[in-house]
């Protein structure tokens, strides 16, 4: 799958999609000090699905109702970046591409998915 990895993910997380063949694109290198919109906007026009820690993408999606390829929001604050790599790719792998067009939120013990607006 395809993926942009926010600013906010740690470097582990992106390290174990790539391993796992998955293309990841990190704000960190492409998009430093772009805005939210500008970021799903890419990712969207690229069909890439956006990694992040941050409640902000949902708002855009949901709220502003700007078109989005998914998300995957990673709720794990607790959790080492050793954990949050596992879970995440763990995830990916069960879900694969039922992830694009969706909202997906990963907690450690838990996921939920919700069908993005169209």
């Amino acid at each position: 799958m395809r993926f942009l990895a926010d600013l906010n993910i740690e470097s582990q997380v992106i390290r174990r999609l790539r391993e796992k063949n998955h293309e990841v694109l990190s704000a960190a290198d492409d998009f430093v000090g772009a805005p939210d919109e500008v970021v799903l906007a890419a990712s969207t026009s690229q069909n890439r699905v956006i990694i992040t820690n941050d409640k902000d993408f949902a708002e855009l999606a949901f709220l502003q109702r700007k078109a989005s390829a998914g998300i995957i929001l990673v709720r794990m604050a607790k959790s080492s970046s050793g954990e949050k790599a596992r879970r995440v790719a763990e995830v990916v792998d069960e879900m694969g591409r039922r992830l694009a067009s969706a909202m997906t939120v990963i907690e450690a013990h838990a996921v939920r998915r919700r069908e993005l607006p169209k």
